[in-house]
């Protein structure tokens, strides 16, 4: 298996754990990449690029989701500030918690023709 590979000018360099770690932008930031390649990975560029553009076009999309499963932090979290459990000036709003997040880092599997992807969303501040 090579050292490294070359996706859209980013270089991924094979670690010890034998997945190749890069980056790339999603939603506008530096992000980690992480392949987990167990074929050839000849064809890998475009589905790299594939899952990476999906995720972009889909950003709103993604966050609803993530909202409809976990809009009850906006209320803990201002729990959490009126009780001085975390500092901030003042309550939070949904479209506040909404900005705040982002894609810390994004794993694609790779198994021949099958292919998968997992996020990790995280906030800044770690409303999290």
């Amino acid at each position: 298996m090579e050292n490294k590979i070359l996706i859209d000018n980013s270089e991924f360099r094979l670690d010890t754990s034998d997945e190749y770690i890069g980056e790339l932008t999603v939603w506008k930031k530096t992000t980690k990449i992480f392949l987990n390649i167990e074929d050839n990975k000849e064809d890998v560029s475009h589905v790299v690029i594939e899952k990476i553009n999906w995720l972009n076009d889909n950003k709103d999309k993604i966050i609803d989701i993530f909202m409809e499963e976990n809009g009850h932090y906006v209320d803990v979290i201002n729990e959490m500030i009126e009780s001085g459990d975390f500092k901030a000036d003042k309550r939070i709003s949904e479209k506040e918690f909404v900005r705040s997040l982002f894609v810390n880092n994004v794993t694609i599997y790779v198994k021949g023709s099958e292919t998968d992807f997992c996020l990790d969303l995280e906030a800044e501040p770690d409303y999290l």
